[in-house]
């Protein structure tokens, strides 16, 4: 059987959750049926180095633009000399001019990724969605909250739209046993409760509640030590936040980071405060598998993964004082959070691995292609 060639497209590869479930598509496609390969179509990042050094294939275009109809030739040219079976676009911009250049390079399938409810677009970009769909054979949703965004706002047609939660690998992600030695390196001795969470520092993931919750958990428990793990445009405003608030002898900064599991290992709870939208949240799942009860907010996907008092909790958005108190409520009973970091683990096995997620893509990429040979020979 012939090998399906399948190009990703993506605006940059950077450190964040949705970079990792692309570099993890790529990286796991199985290699006797599929031969995949990145384009950044503008920049390049930490995770497109990672996947270099692994041996698969990414190219860094440079092209910052799709209003250039020069751009979309360009791409479009590319993609004709490569002659993939199947464009996969993630983002955005790579999904606008991807799919613009994918049709006029005549693809055979063409799909797109939606990682997040992205309520914060504008009418035009809605239109432009709405319009690219027609080309596009397959919208691949990460949440039911995704697709319901895709079908209810953006008003696309529901045949479209398939959804394939994130997964995680379940062997790089399980508990480990002996965190102790991750904590002796960021010095936190043993007996101080570890709030944490994962992701990258921008608007909507919301950490500024976190840092208004660290306070009011501080009063209750002082020797708590919060970590906040990642990088992005708003470090130095949060780091500014945490001198206001006298954090920073609790508080502990790691930047971006590739040591995800041992990080997650020293934590004893897990939180996730975004703010305004949230398509699944990868660092969830990546905690769940870790044993980790989770305390999030009630907003996108979260809630399919995070079960309201069975895996974790569940607060309103942006209310820092249900943050501390779901956070404090489970530092109370460490029981109970141990059961709940139990029950997540179960949850992510049935629902959010890797295998699962990789099998769900291959199926999709070898039925859309069986159909579009089947309507060349009729």
């Amino acid at each position: 059987m012939k090998k399906l060639r399948v190009i990703h497209l993506v605006e940059d590869l950077k450190i964040g959750g949705a970079e990792r479930v692309i570099a993890d598509i790529v990286e796991g496609l199985d290699r006797k049926r599929f031969e995949a390969q990145v384009w950044c179509v503008a920049r390049g990042g930490e995770t497109a180095e990672e996947l270099m050094e692994k041996g698969v294939e990414v190219r860094i275009l440079g092209i910052s633009s799709y209003h250039n109809p020069l751009n979309i030739i360009r791409l479009s040219r590319l993609l004709k000399k490569e002659e993939p079976d199947i464009v996969h676009t993630h983002g955005y911009f790579a999904s606008v001019i991807g799919r613009l250049a994918a049709k006029k390079a005549a693809i055979p399938t063409i799909i797109t990724h939606v990682h997040s409810t992205y309520w914060e677009y504008k009418k035009r970009h809605i239109l432009i969605e709405r319009y690219l769909s027609r080309c596009t054979h397959k919208i691949i949703c990460c949440s039911e909250a995704v697709e319901t965004f895709v079908t209810g706002h953006e008003k696309i047609k529901d045949d479209k739209t398939v959804v394939i939660y994130n997964g995680v690998d379940e062997e790089r992600f399980s508990p480990i046993q002996d965190p102790w030695q991750a904590r002796a390196r960021l010095g936190i001795d043993r007996e101080s409760p570890v709030v944490g969470t994962v992701s990258s520092l921008t608007p909507h993931k919301g950490q500024g509640f976190l840092l208004q919750a660290a306070v009011k958990i501080r009063d209750t428990y002082p020797s708590t030590k919060f970590l906040i793990v990642g990088d992005g445009p708003l470090r130095r405003s949060l780091e500014e936040q945490a001198q206001r608030l006298n954090l920073q002898s609790s508080l502990i900064f790691t930047g971006a980071r590739r040591d995800i599991p041992e990080l997650l290992s020293l934590m004893d709870i897990f939180v996730l405060p975004s703010s305004s939208r949230e398509g699944l949240g990868i660092a969830i799942i990546e905690a769940m598998a870790m044993e980790k009860p989770t305390v999030a907010t009630d907003i996108g996907g979260i809630p399919e993964a995070v079960q309201d008092g069975e895996t974790g909790l569940l607060v309103r958005p942006g209310d820092s004082d249900a943050l501390a108190k779901a956070i404090i409520e489970l530092v109370d009973d460490p029981d109970m959070a141990k059961a709940m970091g139990k029950k997540g683990r179960d949850r992510f096995a049935q629902k959010f691995t890797r295998k699962s997620m990789l099998c769900k893509i291959e199926n999709l990429y070898l039925n859309l292609a069986s159909q579009k040979k089947d309507n060349e020979t009729v």
